[in-house]
């Protein structure tokens, strides 16, 4: 049966097809338009690159990576972000909603009821109170009113970690001192002060002494917390690095002089085969050594199942002075011993060789490596192949 709009309309007693005066625009809090800058940063990414930002990647990309996971896992955040969500970046796993009634309407063996509620399973009166870190607390953050007081300072450890000058460390319990910068969650924070004192606890297997108390931490998305001294090393612990002091020899010449004794090359390469299993290979990079001429190395690359049968391309070539070759070779290939390929190669007589120098790595992980183990400084770093970054241990 056909009707006119005019009735359809007329007969919406709920109003669900009244549309919103489109002056009207509900004001944002600035912690909101912090959230939505913050969200359009990834967005750009995103628009940028085809792809979501991964954990596995250089230090800008894993923080935004960790901030949308963040996201992700706050359905308010998602609820405010979703009108500016224009890539579905926000979309995770759909799940069927199911009501208290719905588990008890389907109970065939009448398990659930229970006439005395004090034995119901709702009842967890042996259940300890846990102690362990609350999410929530830590995510509740209130503005920071003197941020541009600290907005300098973040914006130049960013600098110091895209460019070496500082990095990731694994996080310890005693490296939590006020003035320090640590990671958490992928958002960089400054403990700016902490009245943490030792107290004492009370427990069924003993008394305990911990340091607790109230501290003031600035995020660098313009936000504070006064969260516990306690509660910010849990969290740390559980998801965050510190964050290194400057290291300026970054940045310092090498001296060389008439004494020393040249040893040869490290150098990195790519290769240049029209395999598609190895040409579909990102970051794939062998580092080797050499006492001559590189170039002259890999004149015979189509040849010599070390460079995969294929022409290959020198992409880095570093001099080293007075090192011990075998310490430069095998600490290199030690450190990132996790990603390393372990390829097959048929030589021109069908014979089968198995190269072990090529590796999977962002290639500035590497030129820091290189730079590592010619300051033979590489035993006191680790490489995190899923954040794609050297950690300090």
């Amino acid at each position: 049966m056909n009707k006119k709009f005019d009735s359809i309309f007329n007969e919406d007693h709920l109003g669900l097809l009244t549309l919103p005066d489109a002056t009207e625009k509900s004001e944002r809090t600035p912690e909101e338009q912090r959230l939505i800058n913050s969200f359009e940063e990834i967005n750009n990414f995103y628009e940028e690159n085809g792809r979501v930002p991964e954990l596995g990647s250089e230090i800008d990309e894993f923080m935004l990576a960790s901030r949308l996971q963040g996201i992700r896992n706050n359905p308010q955040k998602v609820k405010t972000l979703l009108p500016f969500d224009f890539h579905n970046l926000l979309k995770c796993e759909s799940s069927k909603s199911v009501t208290v009634e719905d588990i008890l309407g389907d109970d065939p063996l009448n398990l659930l009821n229970v006439p005395d509620m004090d034995d119901s399973v709702f009842s967890l009166k042996y259940v300890k109170k846990s102690d362990r870190i609350r999410p929530e607390y830590i995510s509740r953050r209130n503005k920071c009113k003197d941020f541009d007081e600290y907005e300098t300072m973040f914006n130049s450890v960013h600098e110091d970690l895209k460019y070496g000058r500082r990095k990731l460390t694994e996080f310890k319990e005693q490296d939590l001192e006020v003035g320090k910068f640590f990671v958490l969650r992928g958002i960089l924070l400054y403990l700016e002060k902490s009245s943490h004192t030792l107290q004492k606890e009370e427990y069924s297997s003993g008394t305990r002494f911990r340091q607790d108390g109230r501290t003031r931490c600035i995020f660098d998305n313009g936000t504070e917390s006064d969260m516990l001294f306690r509660s910010l090393y849990k969290a740390l612990l559980s998801d965050g690095f510190g964050v290194s002091e400057v290291e300026e020899h970054a940045s310092q010449d090498v001296q060389i002089d008439e004494n020393d004794v040249q040893n040869g090359y490290i150098y990195v390469l790519s290769s240049l085969s029209n395999n598609p299993q190895i040409e579909g290979i990102e970051n794939l990079y062998k580092v080797g050594y050499c006492k001559g001429d590189v170039t002259g190395r890999i004149k015979n690359a189509v040849n010599e199942p070390t460079y995969l049968m294929s022409e290959v391309k020198i992409v880095l070539t570093v001099r080293c002075y007075n090192l011990n070759v075998p310490y430069l070779e095998s600490n290199i290939h030690n450190f990132f011993k996790e990603v390393n390929v372990a390829f097959e190669v048929i030589d021109k007589n069908g014979d089968k060789h198995y190269p072990r120098e090529w590796f999977i790595a962002p290639l500035s992980v590497i030129e820091e490596a290189i730079k590592l183990v010619v300051e033979q400084k590489i035993e006191k770093y680790t490489y995190n192949s899923k954040l794609g970054t050297i950690i300090k241990i």
